[in-house]
């Protein structure tokens, strides 16, 4: 009965390592308020756009597509008749996408990049 026991807590803790599933996420592109547009160009390129919207703000359009690959570590088991079976983790592919207007704040066209601040990010 112990052993019953054992083996189905075992199952329980195992059960709570599962992967997300692949596929597409949407992030916010909140991160860069507060920075310069200088920092998402330089993580991102260039901007499909750049608009000037009023006086004060111009907007910056981006799209950003990225794909990363996660898994395929190497895990073990024991299988007492033979000795030890070696695994992979399955390797799934998670992509993300980033979209939106960045709007900074320039007065004039003379500002230097590295001084326009996002300060909102419009979808």
């Amino acid at each position: 009965m112990k052993k019953l026991a054992a083996v189905a807590g075992l199952a329980l803790l195992s059960a709570g390592c599962a992967y997300p599933p692949p596929g597409e996420l949407a992030m916010t592109c909140t991160d860069y308020i507060g920075r310069p547009i200088s920092d998402r160009i330089a993580a991102y390129g260039p901007p499909q756009t750049v608009v000037r919207l009023s006086p004060t703000e111009v907007g910056y359009t981006f799209f950003t597509k990225t794909t990363t690959y996660s898994g395929g570590e190497v895990y073990y088991t024991t299988n007492y008749m033979v000795g030890v079976d070696t695994h992979r983790m399955p390797v799934y592919a998670t992509t993300t996408t980033c979209q939106g207007t960045f709007i900074t704040r320039a007065l004039s066209d003379a500002i230097p990049i590295e001084q326009r601040i996002i300060v909102d990010v419009r979808n």
